[in-house]
């Protein structure tokens, strides 16, 4: 007799491959839905696999891609610091109250920008930490200037819960906070009409820059 009708690992080979026996009908409806199923799971797998998902990326870490090239720049928050010309804007924010302001500094993006070889491109996108993806065009970085801001200024409820010590002015960003890297933009310079219609442009924890 054929060996496989001894070794039998499952219902579903016994039922394809057994040449002892012919299934039933209920053994091929079996069949039918068990390879169904098997199916469903790895197409399932498969769009799991190619998903952008928060385990590729790290919130402290800026990549800038250039798909000409091929060539990526991938930049910590301190390199953010310290290999780039600060700028600080005192702005409010479309999440703030009506008045209010904060001190952000960081990098012009336009800077990063140049440093990664993109500046030709017509738009970028922005892919954040949460998955969450912006479509930003050219022209409105040239013309308002955003920064990836690192550091916001100290108030004094910072330094009563110790994120802050005597005198100093600035501190990182924290997550709840959209950081550790927020790109800001100066308020005063963008059209009424950007808020809310534009409020994408405001990213939080960018990981990944790309040409659009």
């Amino acid at each position: 007799m054929n060996a496989i009708c001894f070794n039998r690992q499952s219902f579903l080979v016994q039922s394809i491959f057994s040449l002892c026996t012919m299934p039933s009908i209920k053994e091929w409806a079996s069949i039918r839905y068990s390879v169904l199923g098997l199916g469903l799971g790895l197409a399932l797998a498969l769009i799991l696999a190619s998903w952008p998902t928060q385990a590729a990326y790290n919130p402290n870490l800026l990549t800038v891609e250039n798909t000409t090239s091929g060539v990526s720049h991938t930049f910590t928050i301190e390199q953010l610091k310290t290999d780039f010309p600060q700028q600080t804007y005192d702005t409010h924010t479309p999440w703030m109250k009506e008045g209010q302001k904060t001190l952000f500094r960081g990098p012009r993006l336009i800077d990063v920008l140049a440093r990664a070889g993109i500046l030709d491109s017509r738009a970028i996108k922005v892919i954040a930490y949460d998955d969450f993806i912006s479509e930003i065009r050219m022209d409105e970085i040239r013309t308002y200037d955003p920064i990836l801001a690192v550091e916001c200024k100290c108030t004094d409820g910072d330094r009563m819960d110790g994120l802050c010590k005597a005198g100093q002015e600035l501190r990182p960003i924290g997550m709840l906070e959209k950081g550790p890297i927020f790109m800001v933009w100066p308020a005063n310079r963008l059209p009424s009409a950007y808020t809310p219609t534009r409020n994408s442009i405001w990213v939080f924890f960018p990981v990944l820059i790309r040409p659009a």
